[in-house]
């Protein structure tokens, strides 16, 4: 999921200003997660913003388990608060930088309106653990190493992101050159390979990554041909 932190209030004042009317749109997936974006945290924004002079039309809050940026859900709850988004000043989405561009698409190409939309979080990537930590697991790099390393991915774990074995600085005791508090991830895939049984995958070079995959911005259609 995409780890996220909320912007600081006045980060957010300062979008707002000269907007009086205010829509917020949160979300029931990753910022219920993160604790930046859920029912509870829609309301405790408009409530502080209607401390601050503003006037909110409407706190959309999409149950838990329904994402923002799955645009066919958005455009439902949206639709039910059309009237406000018509009126409004300013949107102010609560959730990652793809649902505020869900949004915004469903405002400009099924409502036929342009309103500025804000961001109130900052995201941080993506993300796996729970319920209390959360660490940067993927980084999505659409040619997957995960088969041939163990399972732990040398492009998220080493700061170096190097795909062929540990560089010259591996410390001694198995930690990260960069970062002497993490266990360098290559020792950490020799480890459970060895515990697999396959130390020879070890053995096999892996040829330059082939980042044109990272190009953005990417598409992946589900039309039928």
């Amino acid at each position: 999921m995409i780890g996220q932190v909320q912007k600081p209030l006045e980060e957010i004042l300062e979008y707002l200003e000269g907007k009086e009317k205010i829509v917020i749109v949160g979300c029931g997936g990753c910022a219920t997660v993160f604790q930046t974006g859920g029912e509870e945290q829609v309301r405790e924004m408009a409530e502080r913003l209607e401390e601050r002079g503003k006037k909110v039309l409407a706190a959309i809050a999409p149950p838990f388990k329904e994402f923002t940026c799955y645009a066919p859900w958005s455009a439902e709850r949206l639709k039910a608060h059309r009237r406000q988004i018509e009126e409004c000043d300013a949107i102010l989405a609560l959730c990652c930088g793809d649902g505020l561009q869900v949004i915004r698409g469903i405002v400009e190409k099924e409502f036929g309106l342009q309103k500025p939309i804000y961001p109130g979080v900052n995201p941080m990537g993506h993300m796996g653990g729970g319920p209390d930590l959360f660490e940067e697991k993927c980084q999505q790099c659409g040619e997957c190493e995960l088969g041939r390393t163990a399972g732990i991915c040398p492009l998220t774990q080493c700061p170096k992101g190097i795909l062929n074995g540990p560089c010259g600085g591996v410390r001694p005791d198995g930690k990260c050159e960069v970062n002497p508090d993490q266990d360098c991830a290559w020792v950490m895939i020799y480890n459970r390979l060895k515990a697999l049984g396959e130390l020879e995958k070890m053995r096999r070079i892996a040829g330059p990554k082939d980042w044109s995959k990272m190009t953005r911005p990417r598409r992946i259609s589900l039309a039928a041909d």
